[in-house]
């Protein structure tokens, strides 16, 4: 019984990664698919995610910088 629970949870595991690497496509009118994100890699789900930088201004623009107050 523990072989098989051992073996529903890395096949859940599996699955779901498979389900997040996919490609996203679309298709079009004419039946071709575009691929809209390409294939992840497992190395992308470990790397850093970095922050938006930018100047003052323009994180001021997107409501990020200095406060008024």
């Amino acid at each position: 019984m523990k072989y098989i629970g051992l073996l529903l949870i890395l096949t859940s595991i599996w699955m779901a990664y498979e389900i997040w690497r996919a490609p996203l496509m679309e298709e079009t009118d004419n039946g071709r698919l575009i691929t809209k994100r390409p294939t992840r890699k497992l190395s992308d789900l470990f790397k850093k995610k970095t922050k938006p930088g930018g100047s003052l201004s323009d994180l001021e623009k997107l409501g990020r910088g200095r406060s008024k107050y």
